[in-house]
Parts: structure tokens; sequence; C-alpha cells
């Protein structure tokens, strides 16, 4: 197992501050668009801080998974 540098890892204060952000924001959208499930919001807020090609091949690979599985 290889532990990341200090300087890369986030902080823990970090961590909650972009938690507690995204809550608000799911809240928010959903204040907005009162038929919005919670849940997809706050996943799609998630899968949105990721880079766009790590999404792009989750979801490549999500796709050939179900074309074998067919």
């Amino acid at each position: 197992m290889t532990i990341a540098p200090k300087a890369t890892r986030p902080e823990a204060a970090d961590v909650t501050a972009l938690a507690l952000a995204r809550l608000e924001r799911a809240r928010a959208i959903c204040d907005a668009e009162p038929e919005a499930s919670f849940e997809s919001v706050w996943h799609a807020l998630i899968l949105l801080e990721e880079p766009p090609l790590d999404r792009l091949n989750r979801s490549l690979i999500r796709e050939r998974t179900a074309a074998v599985q067919r």
C-alpha cells in the first residue's frame, strides 16, 4: 500500500468543506426543481467533480460490460 505525500492528500477540513458546499448546492437545486431526486442530484454533483476522461472511461467500461452480458 502506498501513501501519498502529505502535500497531495486532501486535508480533512478541505474534504468537509467540499462536502458541505456540495450539500448546499444539491439542496438549492432541489429547492428550485422540486421533482428532482436529492440522491440523483448529489450523485451528479460528485461525478461532475471528476475529470471528464475518468467519467468517459467508466461509462465505456460499464457499456462494454452490459454488452457482454446481453
